[in-house]
């Protein structure tokens, strides 16, 4: 319906919107209370909530620095093993609402909050990076038995999403994740590197060469994934390697 609804005249599709509204009002999936922020899923008491990333970031992966940082600053991760990418942000803390939004995106099929992540997405490529400089938006992959069972790559939805905000041209089948992967959840850096080692391939090469890629996925915690999809990248030719995510564990 939703779909329906964007696809006529602002005009009507706003009256249309509201008229639903009324009969069937969109509760926040933060605190399930009535939604006032328009054409959102989430209310403005949950969203003024959540811990965006906005200042004192590592200038390569975009860590939090808890100091009060006036210079350019690259946290020790980054210092003693530079990732592949060239530039990486988080727009927020992987907690309290942001959390909760995106395991029911990716967990509870909630793919109606895609328009909610991607505002946050948008918003941080904004404030911290060249959006005119993209060429290319991609997904980080999902392997072929994990997007059975899941039923969808929520990575591709929001990179979708953000292309057509960006108006850059969607690339969903860049790169393959070639083997089936453990999840990283209990896993330290050291074995986060080791378990995604050759975990991708490059599908479509003549989209990568000589182009700025920007990476999307949900959640990045040591970057250790999109790292070695940057590295993967870089060895088919790609410029500049870029990666955005909704939160930063």
């Amino acid at each position: 319906m939703s779909a329906f609804i964007q696809s006529l005249p602002s005009d009507v599709g706003e009256t249309a919107a509201a008229a639903l509204d009324l009969l069937f009002p969109r509760l926040c999936a933060g605190c399930g209370k009535n939604v006032d922020r328009p054409h959102s899923h989430v209310c403005w008491e949950c969203f003024r909530s959540i811990h965006l990333h906005e200042s004192n970031l590592c200038q390569c992966c975009g860590l939090k620095i808890e100091a009060r940082v006036t210079h350019a600053f690259a946290c020790s991760a980054c210092r003693e093993r530079p990732p592949a990418f060239d530039l990486a942000r988080a727009a927020g803390r992987f907690s309290g609402v942001l959390r909760e939004l995106l395991h029911q995106f990716k967990y509870n099929r909630a793919t109606w909050l895609c328009r909610d992540l991607v505002d946050l997405l948008h918003g941080c490529m904004l404030a911290h990076m060249a959006t005119e400089s993209v060429d290319v938006v991609a997904p980080v992959p999902l392997h072929c038995q994990k997007l059975r069972d899941r039923g969808f790559n929520q990575a591709a939805l929001l990179a979708a999403a953000l292309a057509q905000r960006l108006d850059r041209p969607f690339a969903a089948d860049l790169l393959a994740r070639t083997r089936a992967t453990p999840t990283q959840t209990r896993l330290h850096a050291a074995q986060r590197r080791k378990n995604v080692h050759n975990a991708f391939a490059v599908r479509a090469p003549e989209w990568v060469r000589s182009r700025t890629i920007l990476l999307v996925d949900d959640v990045m915690t040591t970057g250790a994934t999109l790292s070695e999809a940057a590295a993967t990248l870089k060895q088919a030719g790609a410029w500049r390697v870029w990666a955005v995510t909704a939160a930063r564990g």
